[in-house]
C-alpha cells in the first residue's frame, strides 16, 4: 500500500494507529485548527499513550496553529500531556513563521503520512511514500523549534 484515501473517523484513527505502530522516535501532529473531536477521542489518545510509553526516547509532538479553546474542547488531550509532559508535547506555531503546511497532517519519522483535507469534513490521504512525508517533517521540525510551548495548560491543573 503506497497511498489510499481515508474518509471516516474509524479509517482516520486506523491510519494514525498504523503511523504510530511504525514510528521510531517521533510522532508528529500538525493541526492548523483542532476543531474536530477526534483529536481528543479516547481511541486516539490510547494510541498516543501506547506509542509514547512503549519504549524510551519517544515523543508525540502536537503543533497547533490556533489554540483558543484547546483546554475546553480537548481537555483529555491536555490532561494526557500533563501526565506525560516529556512524551506528549503541545506547542503553538509562531504566527510570524510559515506553517509547515496549509492543511493538517500526522506523520512519523519513518515516512508515513496522513495528509488531511482542508475542508470541513475530516478526511485525508494516507501514504507510505517518503517523497511526500520528508519535506513536511522537515518543515514541521523548523516550525516546532520556533513554536511556543503551551505551558498555560499545566497551570490550569486539568
Amino acid at each position: 500500500m503506497d497511498t489510499r484515501r481515508v474518509e471516516t473517523v474509524d479509517e482516520i484513527i486506523a491510519a494514525i494507529s498504523d503511523i504510530a505502530a511504525n514510528a521510531g522516535r517521533q510522532l508528529m501532529f500538525f493541526l492548523p485548527d483542532a476543531r474536530d473531536e477526534v483529536w481528543s477521542s479516547p481511541a486516539l489518545l490510547q494510541i498516543v499513550r501506547s506509542y509514547a510509553t512503549a519504549r524510551s526516547h519517544r515523543e508525540a509532538s502536537w503543533l497547533f496553529g490556533a489554540v483558543g479553546n484547546l483546554a475546553r474542547d480537548h481537555g483529555s488531550l491536555a490532561a494526557l500531556a500533563q501526565r506525560l509532559p516529556s512524551l506528549v508535547l503541545l506547542r503553538q506555531a509562531d504566527v510570524d513563521f510559515t506553517l509547515p503546511a496549509a492543511q493538517g497532517f500526522v506523520a512519523n519519522d519513518r515516512g508515513q503520512l496522513l495528509l488531511l483535507d482542508s475542508g470541513e469534513r475530516l478526511a485525508g490521504i494516507f501514504t507510505n511514500t517518503n517523497e511526500r512525508s520528508r519535506p513536511l517533517a522537515a518543515r514541521f521540525d523548523e516550525a516546532w523549534e520556533r513554536a511556543r510551548p503551551l505551558s498555560e495548560l499545566r497551570a490550569l491543573g486539568i
